[in-house]
């Protein structure tokens, strides 16, 4: 099963596009709200365009503050922690802090910068698988944080798992009072793991991960870390293209011409100063591990700011996960390209 993108844009396009706006351009349109806190006048003077997500998700350890209007100076209406959740009534072009990101978002009493708020839903699942097969099936946190538990009934919480953040369940088990929970593996262990509320993850089938454009002759990727953009070309035609953060400057990303060397459905990745579980789809291309991936510990595109991975939007990185060969059959965790074979990746 295959399906093609079928938005296209020249070269000269791309390198055309602001901030924001592809990612726009090549996911679902979103309901605009009306209203909502603080639709007074100078509010009216500023462009507002819907928001990624209804909700967002604080991520830094900082406390982030809300400010009057989406300006640096603006007087501070509150402090928000770390994995508070806000609404998320609007998106408007403010006051940069640095130039790559004048994007904040209108929540409650004012507005926050969007760089370390995570676009979020609460969808939580009706549907249960309560007989799992073996090996599973790979599903993705639907909700802003999963409390994953070392059993159903523990009363601690071993893990918190964060907004589609991809992992293999495994098994399902009924608690005490008629719940299901899902205990997962690939993505935070090798071993059998934790369980999470079978309420708060979303099974993604072989159908959602099914090849786009399986065997075109000449895809290829361009990743411009001068525009931080990454941009998926089927010979001379883009077909898709999104925002990126590419390697701090004590971490770059390598220039040069590589090939895609194997891909994961979802990877735990740990370093001297993170640990990150469920990283979704990424896609490896240098021997030192060098791969583009899904991101929700920070939301600040455009800005170089990994240790040297290609940071991409989740929804961005299972778009190419899917595109880029080699396929990945469903039931594994990890495919490696043939020699040669796999999609060419140009880092300009």
């Amino acid at each position: 099963m295959s399906e093609k993108h079928t938005t296209t844009y020249t070269r000269r396009e791309i390198l055309k596009i602001g901030l924001g706006v592809m990612t726009a351009l090549l996911t679902p349109a979103y309901l605009t709200r009306e209203g909502g806190p603080r639709s007074g006048n100078r509010l009216a003077l500023l462009e507002r365009l819907p928001p990624p997500a209804s909700l967002g998700r604080i991520i830094s350890w900082q406390q982030q503050n809300v400010r009057r209007d989406p300006t640096l100076t603006s007087t501070i209406m509150t402090r928000l922690g770390r994995n508070t959740i806000i609404p998320l009534y609007a998106t408007v072009e403010g006051e940069a802090p640095w130039p790559s990101n004048p994007i904040w978002y209108q929540t409650t009493q004012g507005f926050v910068h969007s760089a370390f708020v995570q676009p979020v839903e609460d969808e939580r699942q009706t549907e249960v698988i309560t007989e799992v097969t073996p090996p599973g099936f790979w599903a993705e946190v639907s909700v802003p944080i999963a409390e994953a538990r070392s059993r159903p009934t523990a009363p601690s919480i071993a893990w918190r798992l964060y907004y589609q953040t991809v992992y293999r369940v495994i098994a399902a088990a009924q608690d005490d009072t008629g719940e299901w929970w899902y205990r997962i593996q690939d993505g935070l262990t090798w071993s059998p793991g934790p369980y999470v509320p079978a309420w708060s993850m979303r099974r993604i089938t072989p159908e959602d991960l099914a090849p786009i454009s399986p065997g075109h002759p000449n895809k290829w990727i361009n990743i411009d870390l001068r525009s931080q953009m990454l941009t998926c070309y089927e010979d001379e035609q883009a077909v898709f293209a999104t925002r990126v953060a590419s390697g701090a400057s004590k971490t770059p990303t390598p220039y040069g011409e590589f090939r895609v060397l194997y891909k994961r459905h979802t990877r735990r990745m740990m370093g001297e100063d993170y640990d990150l579980s469920g990283v979704p789809f990424p896609v490896y291309f240098t021997r030192s591990a060098v791969a583009i991936h899904g991101t929700y510990w920070h939301n600040n595109y455009g800005f170089r700011s990994s240790h040297g991975c290609v940071n991409v939007p989740s929804s961005a990185a299972k778009w190419i996960f899917r595109w880029v060969e080699p396929e990945a059959p469903y039931a594994e965790e990890t495919v490696h390209a043939a020699a040669g074979t796999g999609t060419r990746i140009v880092v300009t």
